[in-house]
C-alpha cells in the first residue's frame, strides 16, 4: 500500500496527463536528415571463461565512441576479420560516458510539459552528441582491469564538470543450446 496523495498532487498529475494527450508531436519535414550514428565492425576478443580458447567476434562499435574513447588500440580492439558474429543474447564489456555541462539545467517534456533535470552537455535539440559507448577487451581480466582504468585516467578530464561520468559494463556470455 501506498500513501495517500494530496489533492495538489493529483492535480498537477492530471494537469500532466492532459497536456501529454493535447501534445501531438511535429511532422518531420520532406527530405529532412535524419541523425545517423555511424557503426563501424571491429574484432573482439571475448574474455569468457565460458567460451572457447581464442573466441572471438565481430561486433559493431560506434565510431563517436572509438573517437571519444581513444581509437582501436586504447580499447583492445582490432580490424574485422573473418571472425562469425556474436551469438543472440551477447554483450561485450564496454566503457560508457556521459559527457556534462558544468551545472544541470531543469527544462519541461515535450509532451506533459512536466519539469526535468537535463545533465547532459548542450541544450535539448542542440544535436550534440554527450553520451558514448564503446566496446573494451583485452588478453586477460587483469589486463583488462589495467586498461579501463587507464582510459577512465585518460577521459576523466573531458567528461565537462561534476557530474559527467564514466562507467564499465562486464561482458555478457549467454550460454544456450537448441533441441
Amino acid at each position: 500500500m501506498g500513501r495517500r496523495k494530496s489533492a495538489k498532487e493529483l492535480e498537477n498529475q492530471l494537469k500532466y496527463a492532459k497536456a501529454r494527450e493535447a501534445y501531438s508531436a511535429p511532422l518531420r519535414e520532406e527530405g529532412a536528415s535524419t541523425q545517423r550514428r555511424p557503426k563501424t565492425p571491429v574484432k573482439y576478443a571475448v574474455l569468457s571463461s565460458l567460451a572457447e580458447a581464442n573466441a572471438a567476434f565481430t561486433i559493431q562499435v560506434s565510431a563517436a565512441g572509438l573517437a571519444f574513447f581513444g581509437g582501436l588500440d586504447e580499447l583492445g580492439l582490432v580490424v574485422v576479420a573473418t571472425d562469425p558474429g556474436a551469438p543472440r543474447g551477447f554483450r561485450p564489456s564496454e566503457v560508457r560516458a556521459m559527457v556534462s555541462d558544468t551545472s544541470p539545467s531543469v527544462v519541461r517534456a515535450k509532451g506533459s510539459n512536466r519539469p526535468y533535470t537535463r545533465y547532459g552537455k548542450g541544450s535539448r535539440g542542440s544535436n550534440s552528441q554527450y553520451n558514448f559507448s564503446a566496446a573494451i577487451t583485452a588478453a586477460t581480466p587483469a589486463a583488462l582491469d589495467t586498461r579501463v582504468k587507464a582510459v577512465f585516467a585518460a577521459k576523466k578530464s573531458s567528461l565537462g564538470g561534476s557530474y559527467g561520468r564514466i562507467w564499465y559494463e562486464s561482458e555478457h556470455y549467454p550460454l544456450n543450446s537448441s533441441g
